[in-house]
């Protein structure tokens, strides 16, 4: 499989309420060899801090018609949720797959509007006890096209743990991922060891500036990911010569970097 249908690019709100933003990172998924891209609906109290500030919502036509550019390219729009409440407004909008975010991974209202979809699910696991999968996972019942994704939202590498990749592989029998989200590109390269079944990435805009954004210290420029695509192929042939060792081959990635 190419590794850019593996790759799940992460708008998030990024865009900050601004349908021209929102509109540069569309135009570059769509000019872009990457088949998928998710945006973000935040929990009601996140809008509420923000209130007189900025107003991070986008209007419903425009994943209307973020949907219908991207299948005419044969490509496909996700969407990120957290609550019914904030979802509830985007349910009737046809989205080509979900992103069940940690926060609500036990959130049961939630989880039967999404299974009624009959569309992919990716369930971050940021929060996701093994008690809290099994839970959430018994909640979507036999539904088919589930998704784990490791994901560890801190950026002390002690609280890492890449091997929990494999452990979730074999615990729940499902497609497991690595959701970044650390203050360099380190872990992506080294999670390669596990062979994860898909990456997400954040992206953020494409010129430096000083405005910060949500999801700023972990998302990444346009122009770096052909960068860490090359890198994530360079890993993944390091660890394929079989004479090396699983420690000299970590060492040989990280001397790439």
């Amino acid at each position: 499989m190419s590794l850019s249908n593996q790759i799940i690019l992460e708008v998030g709100v990024n865009h900050l309420g601004k349908i021209s933003e929102a509109n540069k990172f569309l135009n570059f998924f769509l000019k872009s060899n990457y088949k998928y891209l998710t945006f973000m609906i935040q929990q009601k109290t996140f809008y509420e801090k923000m209130k007189n500030k900025i107003d991070y919502k986008l209007p419903k036509n425009f994943y209307s018609k973020a949907i219908k550019l991207a299948h005419k390219k044969n490509k496909k729009i996700g969407l990120s949720v957290c609550e019914n409440i904030t979802y509830e407004p985007f349910s009737n909008i046809n989205f080509d797959f979900y992103k069940l975010l940690g926060i609500a991974i036990n959130d049961k209202e939630l989880i039967h509007k999404l299974k009624s979809k009959d569309k992919p699910i990716y369930i971050s696991l940021a929060q996701g006890s093994d008690s809290k999968i099994k839970r959430c996972l018994k909640f979507f019942s036999k539904m088919k096209n589930l998704n784990l994704i490791y994901t560890n939202r801190s950026y002390n590498p002690k609280h890492l743990d890449l091997n929990r990749i494999n452990y979730l592989k074999k615990k729940f029998r499902l497609p497991v991922g690595y959701g970044h989200h650390y203050q360099n590109t380190l872990p992506i390269y080294l999670s390669t060891q596990f062979k994860p079944a898909f990456y997400f990435f954040y992206i953020k805009n494409f010129s430096k500036n000083n405005r910060l954004i949500p999801d700023n210290s972990h998302a990444f420029l346009t122009g770096q990911l052909e960068e860490i695509c090359n890198r994530i192929n360079d890993a993944k042939i390091i660890l394929t010569r079989k004479k090396l060792s699983t420690k000299i081959n970590i060492q040989s990635i990280v001397n790439k970097l």
